[in-house]
């Protein structure tokens, strides 16, 4: 059983990798790093600490919902121990993408301490549904605005359409759920999946869903709209603001997909595709891109003491 589970890991590892390299080769193929390097020489050191000063706040405000969510379980940790749970996730994400991820390292951490695995997991996954939420829904709330410019674009407006149709989806599940017909439907899911989902019905106890989603609406403003403008305006690129926001929370989406180790590609890929609709040229946001990886990258390593403390209890 254990080999089928290793040969399966190993399995989903090689092909994400195998489409992380495909992404790449394109991007080194298609790219004019001459350009890219002219961009990235742009930056200041004032828009360098500007941007890991909201990315942080970012990383804070998905530590505060998940402190939140816990509670909804009787679990309490500090904002702090939350906080330094993120950053350690994303500095396993970052750097150890073939071991474990960084939500399960999350998930094990706190679940250890009174053997709640099933209710610190629900938090996990509840925090990523509420994220992934509130980034469709402002990305449907930006197309109303933009819908006139979004149709000129057949590949744009396919792909919004696409998230709103799923947004729907998940607001039927959502209203579902809370049917006499669920629990018909729900009895004939594996056990383990019963009570999984069980799990979830916590999360409407005080409209903490909507806390939840208002939370990561804030996120989604700061840490993906605010933080990446920083360095857009760091790196001389000029776009509009609506332009700039029609597709900046659909590409978080694209990114999300868990289709290549650690989004590489797919995230330089998404930015040369969708920023393009509005003429921003290819090396430009290739550059936004890396840099926002490489300052990513820097930022998480600093869990790696509290990650090896850990190890060693």
């Amino acid at each position: 059983m254990s080999f089928m589970i290793d040969y399966k890991k190993t399995a989903k590892f090689v092909l994400k990798l195998f489409v992380s390299l495909m992404f790449v080769v394109w991007l080194i193929i298609e790219t004019d790093w001459s350009e890219v390097f002219l961009h990235v020489q742009k930056i200041s050191f004032l828009h360098v600490a500007l941007y890991v000063a909201v990315l942080i706040l970012g990383m804070l405000i998905s530590a505060w919902k998940w402190k939140m969510l816990l509670s909804c379980k009787d679990i309490d940790i500090s904002l702090k121990r939350s906080f330094q749970l993120y950053l350690t996730g994303a500095f396993i994400n970052n750097f150890m993408p073939s071991t474990i991820g960084g939500d399960t390292y999350r998930t094990f951490q706190i679940g250890k301490i009174d053997k709640k695995y099933r209710a610190v997991g629900s938090s996990v996954i509840f925090d990523r549904l509420t994220g992934l939420f509130s980034v469709m829904l402002l990305t449907g709330i930006i197309a109303i605005f933009q819908w006139g410019e979004i149709s000129k674009y057949p590949e744009l407006k396919l792909s919004i359409v696409v998230v709103l149709a799923l947004m729907h989806a998940l607001i039927f599940l959502g209203i579902l759920t809370r049917l006499e017909l669920w629990k018909k439907i729900s009895n004939k899911f594996p056990k383990f999946i019963q009570e999984f989902s069980g799990e979830f019905a916590h999360y409407r106890q005080g409209k903490s869903y909507l806390k939840a989603i208002g939370i990561s609406i804030l996120f989604s403003l700061v840490g993906l709209a605010l933080v990446n403008a920083i360095l857009f305006n760091g790196l001389g690129i000029s776009i509009g603001i609506m332009q700039y926001l029609t597709v900046i929370f659909l590409i978080s989406i694209i990114t999300a997909l868990p289709i290549s180790i650690n989004n590489i590609g797919i995230k330089e890929w998404a930015y040369v595709t969708f920023f393009g609709f509005f003429g921003v040229s290819a090396s430009a946001v290739v550059a936004v891109a890396l840099v926002s990886r490489a300052l990513q990258m820097i930022v998480s390593f600093a869990a790696l003491p509290y990650y090896l403390r850990n190890r060693e209890k």
